[in-house]
Formats: structure tokens, C-alpha cells, sequence
């Protein structure tokens, strides 16, 4: 049962019942030794950090034990075939061993939710926050802060859970450490291992089932149209909580730039956010194509020529690649005081030609395509800056630093 959908009352009394029953429960079970769970965003999809780290240790740790916890139930059902070490929330079986569980591993905001933050009251919290950016979150953000500014909303929020302190935030380097992290977490740890979905980046076959629950279909038709000298341009826009996006705001004209990518040779993928729903877009276009928004979006990227983004941090993982970025910078204003607030930061890491229309962004695509690429040097100064390690060991390092911090010695 999904609690969220329901009234604040009935958050607030199960919460309260969470406390009463659960928490206590938490210091008369005991701990498994050496026992590890991990969870993904939005009640358990099976994307992003959790997804990859779930697949190093499923395919390189294979003494380890660990599960893979969802409420999602599509995603419960396509994975338990392969792996039995998949868990449904909520069930008795999954109650039992998150309450034995020493580690949880997470990648986002919602883990708590639904009484999970009692039932891992005395676990240790690793987070792999859900990428490198640019937008002030949790603790930096204005918003956050206006929520906790009152004794009143502190003690709600920590009642719910929404003001965790993690033993652990991971992290990809120091600037990011410093600038982004340390602002917004409370923590014991803050770790520069890198991310496991870049891996994946790094080295495209380092997992055998990494593609799983990623638009395969897309995937394989993109790679053989490179293979026919067509180069691929990724948009891949963040999400505004006002809406919108260069398609719905009317930047985009898909027939126009369908006609500019078969006159050019590029084919454009439009990977849109998960939280938006695109179900009535139309795909006649033979050089537009929809990633499906729900499915991982990594595997993807090694087939990508170039990518237009905006204010998102997946431009901080297609950095590795050292590939073309544009931005369409259509709505900074608005985005900046009605979306979110962005670190000053930002204008440094623009490492790429800025647009705010799509005539402006179709020369700036010709050009560098068709002429140079001006930004090969800044972009390799940004990943410096960034990564403290541009390798596919990041989950390996992840692993190592749980396994010594926490299962050695018991």
C-alpha cells in the first residue's frame, strides 16, 4: 500500500503506529551478519545508481548477501525470474529482512516513505544521490528551508523521516563534495568513489543484463543508424515543477526539425522525464524517436553523438564521453524563481554552444558537426574538476568502503 496517495492524517497516524510497533522491533531483532538492501527511486524502479550497483554485486560479489527491495509491481515481476533476491513491499518476507538488514543503499528522497524509514531505524543509510547538478537540493534549497523554518515543521519532518542523517553520501570528486553535497546532507561520510550508472559510460559491456529495463528497441535502432553515418542528438530535459518542456512551451516544431535532421543526416531522440506523461505525442516522424521516459536511460548513452540539455544532471554523466553539448536555455528566468534555484556554479560548467530557440540551436548543431568542436579542451577541464576517477570501478569502490565500514569486524 502506497501511503502517499493518502490523506496527511493517515500519513501521520501510520507514522505514529510506525514509531510505536516498529521501532522497537528494530532493537529486539537482531542484525544479519553482513546483510545489504537496496532500493530505487520513486518506491523501487529499476534504474539509475541502485540498478547498477545491484548488477555489480549481483555479477562481481556473488558471496555477498543483498536484496533488491520494490513496491513497483511490473518491476517485481520482470526481475524475479532472473534474480531471487528480489523483494516485494510491503510483505511479511520483505518486513523480515529489512528489519535484520544492516545496509540499505539508496539514490533518492522517497526511500523512507510507507514506514520504511522505521523499519531501517537502525540501519546504516548509504546514499547515491541521483546525480551531480546544478540545482540547490534538500538542505540548500530555499524550499526545503521555508519547510523546516519553524520548531513546529522540524519536528513533523523528522517525524516522517524527512530529515535523515546517512552514514554515508556518495559523491564523484571534491568540488562536488564541497559545492553540492556538504551544503544539502547531513552525513558521517562523504565519498569521491564515482557513480555506478557511469560504469556503465565508461564501459558500455561491463554488465551482462545491463540493459534490462532500458529501451532496448530504441537502443538497437539508434546503433544502426550510426552505423549508416546518421549522427544521434539526445534531449533530454530536466523536469520544471511548473511544467513544460522545449516541446510543450512551443520551442520545438517536430516537423521542422524532423525535415532539418533528414536534410543533415541526424536523428533525435527525445528522452523526457520520468515524473512527465507523454502518451499522446505523435511518432510519424522518421528522424524524431521516443525513448520510453520510464526506462533507464545509461545504457543509452554511448550511442549518443551529442546531447542537448538544459539545467539537468544527466549532462554531468554524458560529460565522460567527451562529446558535444548544447543547451537550450529557453526559461532561465523562470526556471530560476518559480522552478528551481541553481548554484552559482552553473555558468562554469557551460561547456558547450547555448541556444534559446530552435533556429539558433540548429546552426549551433551544423556547426559543430559539419565544422569544429570548440569545447573538446573545456569539456576535458570539467571532468577533470568533477571526477576524482573516470574508470568503471565506482561500484567496486562503493562496495569496498561498506564492506570495511561496516561488515568487517562483525
Amino acid at each position: 500500500m502506497n501511503l502517499n496517495k493518502y490523506s496527511k492524517p493517515v500519513i501521520l497516524l501510520t507514522t505514529l503506529l510506525g514509531w510505536i510497533f516498529i521501532v522497537p522491533l528494530t532493537y529486539l531483532i537482531p542484525k544479519k551478519r553482513n546483510r545489504m538492501v537496496l532500493m530505487g527511486a520513486k518506491d523501487g524502479l529499476f534504474i539509475d545508481n541502485v540498478k547498477f550497483f545491484f548488477l555489480y554485486l549481483s555479477e562481481k560479489e556473488t558471496n555477498q548477501d543483498f536484496y533488491l527491495l520494490t513496491a513497483n509491481r511490473d518491476i517485481y515481476e520482470t526481475l524475479r525470474s532472473e534474480y531471487p533476491n528480489i523483494l516485494y513491499y510491503p510483505s511479511v518476507k520483505a518486513y523480515w529482512i529489512m528489519l535484520r538488514s544492516k545496509v540499505l543503499v539508496v539514490d533518492n528522497f522517497s526511500w523512507m516513505d510507507n514506514c520504511r524509514f522505521q523499519l531501517f531505524w537502525r540501519a546504516k543509510i548509504i546514499q547515491i544521490w541521483h546525480g551531480i547538478g546544478f540545482k540547490k537540493i534538500q538542505r540548500s534549497n530555499k524550499y526545503f528551508i521555508k519547510e523546516i523554518n519553524s520548531l513546529y515543521r522540524r519536528f513533523i519532518m523528522n517525524f516522517v523521516g524527512k530529515l535523515p542523517k546517512y552514514q554515508a553520501v556518495v559523491s564523484t570528486g571534491e568540488f562536488f563534495t564541497s559545492e553540492f553535497f556538504q551544503p544539502a546532507f547531513l552525513t558521517d561520510h562523504f565519498i569521491n568513489t564515482g557513480y555506478p550508472r557511469n560504469d556503465v559510460i565508461v564501459n558500455s559491456e561491463k554488465y551482462q543484463n545491463g540493459c534490462i529495463n532500458s529501451d532496448v528497441a530504441t537502443i538497437n535502432r539508434v546503433a544502426e543508424m550510426r552505423k549508416k553515418g546518421i549522427k544521434s542528438i539526445l534531449y533530454a530535459p530536466t523536469f520544471r515543477d511548473t511544467g513544460g518542456d522545449g516541446i510543450s512551451d512551443g520551442i520545438l516544431e517536430l516537423e521542422a526539425l524532423n525535415q532539418f535532421a533528414l536534410a543533415n543526416d541526424f536523428v533525435f531522440v527525445f528522452k523526457l522525464h520520468p515524473l512527465l506523461n507523454y502518451k499522446s505525442i505523435s511518432d510519424d516522424f522518421e528522424r524524431i524517436i521516443w525513448y520510453d521516459n520510464v526506462k533507464d536511460i545509461y545504457p543509452f548513452l554511448p550511442e549518443v553523438d551529442g546531447m542537448i540539455s538544459d539545467y539537468s544532471s544527466i549532462y554531468m554523466d554524458y560529460i565522460l564521453l567527451n562529446r558535444p553539448i548544447f543547451f537550450l536555455l529557453y526559461d532561465r528566468e523562470k526556471y530560476e524563481t518559480k522552478d528551481r534555484e541553481l548554484h552559482t556554479f552553473f555558468n562554469d560548467f557551460l561547456v558547450g554552444l547555448v541556444s534559446t530557440n530552435q533556429d539558433k540551436l540548429e546552426k549551433d548543431l551544423l556547426y559543430c558537426f559539419t565544422q569544429k568542436d570548440d569545447f573538446k579542451e573545456e569539456r576535458s577541464k570539467v571532468i577533470d574538476k568533477s571526477y576524482q576517477n573516470i574508470d568503471d570501478n565506482s561500484s567496486q569502490r562503493i562496495f569496498k568502503f561498506i564492506h570495511e565500514h561496516y561488515f568487517r569486524n562483525n
